[in-house]
């Protein structure tokens, strides 16, 4: 679905700027330190000199050169504001409710006539498998050559910019990295966001080896990586996939065991609790887990796998949940608790790569390169935009399909799983029930799509 995405993009950036005179040279993305201020137009076309067909910036008030116009502070133009806010790199405009409208200037929605709002934009190669290689600047993917293509990044303008966060500011807080703009976005190692490409910050805590606090342990795992900012547990021995060091039983690990330790009592404790996550519940079973969504369970109903396969099997069947919770939620065009389910997708996925490290276990590389597709795009589901949530969800789903293809979620609980087909996005979706649902259009076109698949 990126690839479509993408391919919308590059159409909409075309349409938005038929219209202009000259191209926006180089200078436009940058601001001078000493500026204090600028003309308000941010262009002038009519200058013979590419060069001067940019914005004008000034240290001291007066009189633009170019055109004439009395100069204003930097801060009464909202087109400086936003180029400032993007730190360096390009800005474009489009409508909070129509996101496929896109142009390179200030100005108005041709389809409901709302003010364009500035934001950062992106680039990204157009291959799924490589969606990994985000940029500031356009340019070739380096994995395959391709041309970047463009893509909405985080909003710019004072307005908007409460949007870029996701509504629980606590996700992924004992992840050792995390983005500081969107707190889903995190890591066990440094990196960038794949959302806005921001470098990833350090969260990760001191060391202590009798603490109890820090990541909640995976249902089934039974070793972990002695370095506690790793945060690695496994179903079985092994190396930790981020330091190399060999996995050791719980038990043999101080911080983790009094870890285990405190999380069994506060289970006891509670007579229902997420699956996902046993440290949290209530005594309400019809409850949801505050930290995924999940639907919360008998606590002695809570699986236990034995085997790196089992926790494998577990975590596809927990995936599977949160995604069809997704899926009933933007099929009836409600954005409620969207957060919490992609919250829920990213642990599945990072229990999933847990297992798959397992010796015991074997998959293609087909594989795990669905399952971080699929993490890239959970990350983008805020809560915020139908439109931008349904764009990813239809990665997810396209990821989710060739992960079902070689682990099955639990046969007893879904049965049957059904893969549609969008003609008009040319996304797929899962259900699991024959009654067509259609996520990406919701009430306008529910039953629009057909059934391409039953496994």
């Amino acid at each position: 679905m990126r690839k479509f995405a993408a391919t919308v993009l590059v159409t909409a950036l075309a349409v938005g700027a038929c219209g202009q005179t000259g191209s926006a040279p180089a200078g436009l993305q940058t601001i001078p330190r000493d500026a204090r201020y600028a003309c308000p137009m941010d262009r002038h076309p009519d200058e013979a000199d590419p060069a001067r067909r940019g914005p004008y910036f000034s240290a001291e008030p007066g009189k633009c050169p170019r055109c004439g116009m009395t100069l204003k502070p930097i801060e009464e133009l909202a087109w400086a504001q936003a180029l400032r806010a993007a730190g360096g790199a390009e800005v474009a405009y489009t409508c909070p409710k129509h996101q496929h409208v896109f142009s390179k200037r200030a100005g108005s929605c041709p389809r409901c006539g709302r003010q364009l709002e500035p934001f950062k934009q992106m680039y990204t190669c157009p291959d799924p498998q490589h969606a990994g290689q985000i940029s500031t600047r356009p340019g070739a993917c380096p994995e395959c050559g391709r041309r970047l293509v463009p893509y909405r990044g985080i909003w710019l303008s004072p307005a908007m910019a409460a949007r870029n966060v996701p509504p629980n500011p606590e996700v992924a807080e004992q992840a050792p990295y995390r983005c500081p703009q969107h707190p889903l976005a995190h890591s066990h190692q440094p990196g960038k966001c794949p959302i806005c490409a921001h470098e990833l910050r350090t969260t990760a805590p001191p060391r202590a080896a009798t603490a109890p606090t820090g990541p909640m342990i995976p249902p089934g795992a039974e070793h972990v990586c002695p370095m506690q900012e790793c945060a690695y547990f496994a179903a079985g021995p092994g190396e930790c996939p981020h330091c190399g060091m060999k996995t050791k039983p719980i038990a043999e690990v101080p911080w983790a065991r009094a870890l285990k330790a405190a999380a069994e009592q506060a289970t006891e404790s509670l007579p229902y609790v997420c699956p996902m996550h046993p440290q949290r519940g209530g005594p309400d079973p019809r409850g949801t887990c505050p930290v995924c969504g999940m639907r919360l369970v008998a606590a002695e109903a809570v699986p236990r796998p034995t085997s790196a396969p089992a926790a494998l099997a577990t975590q596809m069947t927990f995936l599977l949940e949160h995604y069809l919770e997704l899926h009933q939620r933007l099929a009836a065009d409600s954005s409620d608790e969207v957060a919490l389910h992609a919250l829920g997708l990213v642990g599945a996925c990072d229990a999933i790569a847990a297992a798959a490290s397992d010796p015991g276990v074997r998959l293609p590389a087909e594989f795990g390169q669905a399952l971080r597709r699929l993490r890239t795009a959970a990350l983008k589901l805020s809560g915020r935009s139908l439109t931008s949530d349904r764009i990813a969800f239809a990665e997810i789903g396209s990821a989710l399909r060739t992960l079902i293809g070689h682990v099955r979620p639990d046969r007893q609980r879904y049965p049957k799983i059904y893969v549609f087909h969008c003609p008009m996005t040319k996304g797929d979706w899962l259900q699991v029930s024959a009654e067509m649902a259609n996520p990406f259009y919701g009430f306008r076109m529910l039953k629009c799509g057909e059934l391409v698949e039953t496994r």
